[in-house]
């Protein structure tokens, strides 16, 4: 054995807990290495000073006291119920889930307006170009005349 293996077992091996066969090992090497040998007189003379000193009694009553105390901080826990888990956990992924929707909701809420606003400037910049290139004046002509042909052309209607 180690000396560092026997170290760690030296408190064991004082009290008696080894087996007879790591009893022996530790023995022979209690023999051999001096270094074990103190660390085993300071331990004993550890445990001996302690056996000099007084038993202190508890209180007749420190049993009763201690199981109150324990029953009153089990009563303080919080009382967690599978379903309240469940529902903090799944918060979040829900509400994740709404914002999204929401946000295409509005998007194509906003979508459509903007559509609307431009299909309105489109049709208003038609009339305007076509006032500016005095096509209104020929909306007078017939069907099949030039002033229709060039109406049609700039509204988009002769495709």
């Amino acid at each position: 054995m180690e000396c560092s293996q026997v170290k760690r077992r030296l408190s064991a091996f004082l009290d008696g807990e080894v087996s007879e066969k790591e009893r022996n090992t530790i023995s022979d090497h209690l023999k051999q290495c001096e270094v074990c040998q103190r660390e085993l007189e300071g331990l004993s003379y550890v445990l001996g000073s302690l056996d000099l000193m007084e038993e202190m009694q508890a209180s007749p009553y420190f049993i009763v006291r201690l199981k109150q105390k324990i029953a009153e901080e089990e009563s303080r826990r919080v009382i967690r119920l599978p379903f309240v888990e469940w529902v903090g956990r799944a918060a979040v992924p829900a509400a994740a889930t709404a914002v999204v929707l929401l946000s295409i909701l509005f998007g194509s809420h906003l979508g459509r307006g903007i559509y609307q606003l431009r299909v309105e400037n489109v049709s208003t910049l038609d009339s305007e170009l076509a006032d500016l290139f005095g096509a209104a004046s020929l909306a007078d002509l017939s069907d099949g005349s030039l002033g229709s042909a060039y109406d049609d052309l700039l509204s988009g209607g002769g495709e």
